[in-house]
C-alpha cells in the first residue's frame, strides 16, 4: 500500500488527504498546531458564546463536501438570501442578494445606468465563466489573450487593468463602485493595483451562489474532514512539526519535532513554495528557483481581527439584515486609501471593515439572548518606527470598535462581554505564513494562474515523490479545497490509480468560484 505524507493540516491538506485514503492509500497528516484546520476554527469560551476565530463563510468548498460525502460526519450548512450588504457612515446602505434580479430591483437610489452597468457586469462575469472553463490546468496568460472578447470586455486585459479602473469603467456611484472593489480587495491587494481586474468582477458574477455557514461552527468543516479521513484509514498527528524531509534509499524520510521519522512513498506539502524548499537539504532546481521568486507580504498588508462575545443580539445598528456580510467604510474610497497608509507602515485612519455574525444564523453561537460578532480589517504587517505587541494591539481594537460604532451609529462597547484579539503576530503564530498571510504567497499577477507556484509544473514538483498543494498553488487563497482535490487526483493519476467520478477542478471556474468567495475563506 502506498504511504503518503501529507505536511499540513489545513482545509486543502485534509481534503487532499481524504481523497488519498478513499482511493486506498494510506495517508498520515502532519501538523505543528495542537490541533488541525489553519485558518478554520471555532473556539467555545466558558461564557457559552462561540468565537469563529477563522473562516465563517463556506462557498465552494461545498463542492468538495458533497463529493466526500461530509453530511455522514454531522456537518450541516443554513443559507441566506441577503449575502452581502455594504454600508457608509452617512448610512448609505445597499444589499446584494443571491439572485441578480432582486439586487437590481433593490437598486432604488442608483441612476438606470449604474443598475444596467451592474447588470452588464454580472452578465459578463457568467459568460466568462463559459469561456475559461475550457482550461483544465493552469493557463498561461498567452493561453488567455487568444480566447475572444465578450461584447466590449478583453479577458486579457480583464485581467492586467486594475480593480477600480474596470469597476468605473460600468459604474459612476462611488458607493457602488466602492463596494464593488471592496470585496475583492480581501485578496489583500488595493483595488488600484494593475492586474487586480478579476477582482473587481468577484461580487456581481456571485448571484446564485451563495455561500452556507456550518451549523455548529467552522470548526465542524474540519472535525468532518478528520473524521472522513479516519474513517478511510487516515491519521492526524497534531503537534507534530515537521522539520526535514529527506529521500533515502526508496523512500522518503518525514522527520518531526518529537524526534521520530516517519517514511513514506509520497510527500504533499500544504506550506507554501519557500517553507516547503526550506525541508531539503538538497533542493530540486525548479522548487529553488520558485522559492527565491516567490514574495509574501511585499505590499505590506496583515489582518487585524476581533472576536466579540455580546450581552444582546448582534447588529450592524442601522444597516440591519445581520445575517449577511457586511463591508463597513468610513465613505467610498476608505479601503482604498487604507492601503496606501498601511504601504507607509500606518495603521489606516479610516479602517474598511467586514463584519459578519456566527450567531445570527446559529442560535446555538451564543446564549439566549446574546450574540457574537465577528470584526476584522487591514493593518501594516511591518509598523512604521515599530514593532506590533500587545499592548498597541489592544489599543488598536478600542479604534477599531470606535470606528466600528461610528459607521453603524450603534454602541457596542458596553454589550462586550469577552474579546479576542488576532494582530499580525498571532496569525503568524498560528499559520506558521510569513505575517499569517492566508495566500501563503501575494495574489499579484505575477503570481497568478500558471504561475502560482513558478515551478512551471503546477502541483507536481522536479521529483517525482513530492507534490504541492494549498493555498500557494493554483487557484490561491479561498475556502474552496480546490488546490486539495486537484492534488490529490494528481498524485492518483501519477500512481495510475482509479479516481472514481471525481475530475480535477483545475479550471478558471473554480478559481472564480473561490476568489467570489475569498472572505468566506479565509480569516479576513
Amino acid at each position: 500500500m502506498t504511504r503518503v505524507a501529507v505536511i499540513g493540516g489545513g482545509h486543502n491538506g485534509l481534503v487532499s488527504a481524504c481523497y488519498l485514503a478513499r482511493a486506498g492509500l494510506q495517508v498520515t497528516v502532519f501538523e505543528a498546531n495542537p490541533e488541525p484546520g489553519g485558518c478554520i476554527w471555532s473556539e467555545r469560551l466558558p461564557s457559552g458564546h462561540r468565537l469563529e476565530r477563522g473562516a465563517i463563510d463556506h462557498g465552494m468548498i461545498l463542492d468538495v463536501v458533497d463529493e466526500l460525502g461530509l453530511d455522514r460526519f454531522g456537518l450541516e450548512y443554513v443559507f441566506r438570501d441577503v449575502s452581502v450588504g455594504a454600508g457608509y457612515r452617512d448610512g448609505n446602505r445597499l444589499l446584494f442578494y443571491q439572485d441578480l434580479d432582486t439586487t437590481l430591483a433593490g437598486f432604488t437610489n442608483l441612476s438606470e445606468p449604474d443598475r444596467q452597468g451592474y447588470g452588464r457586469l454580472a452578465r459578463v462575469g457568467g459568460a466568462l465563466l463559459g469561456m475559461l472553463d475550457r482550461f483544465t490546468s493552469p493557463p498561461s496568460l498567452g493561453q488567455i489573450s487568444e480566447m475572444g472578447t465578450i461584447g466590449r470586455f478583453d479577458p486579457l486585459h480583464t485581467l492586467l487593468t486594475s480593480a477600480e479602473k474596470l469597476v468605473s469603467s460600468e459604474i459612476s456611484d462611488p458607493y457602488l463602485a466602492s463596494a464593488l472593489t471592496m470585496y475583492g480587495s480581501f485578496s489583500q491587494i488595493p483595488p488600484w493595483l494593475p492586474g487586480t481586474g478579476l477582482f473587481g468582477l468577484l461580487l456581481p458574477a456571485g448571484h446564485g451562489h451563495g455561500p452556507g455557514r456550518p451549523l455548529g461552527g467552522s470548526g465542524r468543516l474540519i472535525k468532518a474532514l478528520v473524521e472522513c479521513l479516519e474513517s478511510n484509514g487516515g491519521r492526524v498527528l497534531v503537534g507534530e512539526e515537521v522539520t526535514a524531509v529527506e529521500w533515502k534509499g526508496r523512500e522518503a524520510l518525514v522527520a518531526t519535532s518529537s524526534g521520530h521519522n516517519h517514511p513514506a512513498d509520497r510527500v504533499v506539502s500544504a506550506l507554501d513554495v519557500t517553507r516547503t524548499a526550506d525541508l531539503l537539504a538538497d533542493r530540486p532546481t525548479d522548487l529553488d528557483r520558485a522559492a527565491r521568486l516567490a514574495t509574501s507580504g511585499a505590499l505590506n498588508v496583515a489582518e487585524f481581527k476581533l472576536d466579540l462575545a455580546l450581552s444582546s443580539p448582534a447588529c450592524p445598528g442601522r444597516f440591519g439584515h445581520p445575517e449577511a456580510l457586511w463591508l463597513l467604510q468610513t465613505q467610498p474610497g476608505s479601503m482604498s486609501k487604507g492601503f496606501a497608509e498601511i504601504a507607509a507602515g500606518r495603521c489606516p485612519s479610516e479602517p474598511a471593515m467586514l463584519w459578519a455574525s456566527p450567531s445570527a444564523l446559529d442560535t446555538l453561537a451564543a446564549p439566549d439572548g446574546e450574540g457574537v460578532a465577528w470584526l476584522s480589517t487591514f493593518v501594516p504587517a511591518r509598523l512604521e518606527g515599530g514593532e506590533w505587541s500587545e499592548e498597541f494591539a489592544s489599543d488598536y481594537a478600542e479604534d477599531l470598535i470606535e470606528q466600528y460604532e461610528q459607521v453603524t451609529a450603534s454602541k457596542i462597547r458596553g454589550r462586550i462581554v469577552s474579546r479576542q484579539v488576532s494582530g499580525p503576530v498571532e496569525w503568524e503564530r498560528r499559520t506558521g505564513a510569513r505575517f499569517g498571510n492566508p495566500n501563503h504567497i501575494d495574489m499579484t499577477i505575477d503570481q497568478m494562474f500558471a504561475h502560482r507556484p513558478a515551478t512551471g509544473r503546477g502541483y507536481r514538483t522536479e521529483v517525482p515523490w513530492l507534490y504541492l498543494t494549498g493555498a500557494g498553488t493554483f487557484p490561491g487563497g479561498g475556502l474552496s479545497g480546490v488546490a486539495g482535490k486537484n492534488t490529490a487526483l494528481t498524485l492518483l493519476g501519477d500512481l495510475g490509480g482509479r479516481t472514481r467520478s471525481f475530475r480535477p477542478i483545475e479550471t478558471l471556474t473554480s478559481l472564480w468560484k473561490g476568489w467570489r468567495l475569498y472572505r468566506s475563506l479565509t480569516r479576513p
